[in-house]
């Protein structure tokens, strides 16, 4: 393989915004409130770090996730992605209020941000705004891994969400692929796949969500035509 090739910002762009990493709370179906590191990598090649934590303060909770290119990568592309949700609990129920996303790619910029309320989502993505009616349940990018986690946790069959992403509203759907015993530098899991279900063969996600972690991933496969990106986990602890 080429190491000088540059790489495709799409593909770690993608694989950081879905890098689903499912955190706990208070409630017993929600994850634990925690900090993990996860290696972002192509092939032989380390593409960067991703850094997350959850964090809960009565009835509200507050989930950041960072990643930065490393090395080649980093010389390439120079990539760091902030991505912050926070919103309320109420029983098992999520609800985000303020969500905040920015890819900085050198000197540049690309942000998305929104307020919700009961009804809207009101925000901005690349400096354009949007003002867009939701229905109840409806997620940002973020908030829709606490979701999926907790609804593995309560081995619910249907993982379909409503999602507000980019100033578009959307569904996100995902398959159980079934369950695989899994090593990672962060030890054994016993973990349950689920894959994002997309029209079309050129772009597919698989994620190894695992029951020690409360259904956090400890793995993230993506796979867009023939560049595989894979996120695995190094390190956590509880808070």
């Amino acid at each position: 393989m080429n190491l000088f090739r540059p790489i495709k910002p799409l593909l770690f762009i993608t694989l950081v915004s879905i890098t689903f990493f499912f955190p706990l709370i208070v409630t017993a179906a929600l994850p634990k409130a925690f900090q993990a590191n996860y290696s972002v990598s192509k092939g032989s090649m380390t593409l960067g770090n991703l850094h997350t934590t959850l964090k809960y303060s009565g009835n509200t909770y507050s989930y950041h996730k960072y990643t930065k290119a490393t090395g080649l990568a980093a010389l390439l592309t120079g990539i760091k992605i902030t991505e912050n949700t926070d919103g309320i609990l109420s029983g098992q129920n999520i609800t985000p209020k303020n969500y905040f996303y920015n890819r900085a790619k050198r000197s540049k910029k690309k942000i998305d941000k929104a307020t919700f309320t009961n009804t809207t989502a009101i925000g901005s993505y690349k400096d354009k705004a949007y003002n867009l009616k939701i229905t109840k349940g409806t997620h940002d990018r973020a908030s829709l891994e606490l979701a999926l986690a907790r609804d593995l946790s309560l081995n619910k069959k249907r993982l379909s969400y409503p999602v507000v992403s980019r100033g578009e509203r959307s569904q996100y759907n995902f398959q159980r692929l079934g369950s695989e015993v899994l090593k990672t530098p962060a030890g054994i899991f016993h973990t349950i796949k689920v894959k994002v279900l997309r029209k079309g063969k050129k772009r597919d996600t698989i994620f190894w969500m695992a029951k020690e972690l409360d259904y956090m991933p400890v793995k993230i496969k993506h796979r867009e035509k023939d560049d595989i990106i894979i996120s695995i986990i190094k390190n956590y602890k509880r808070l």
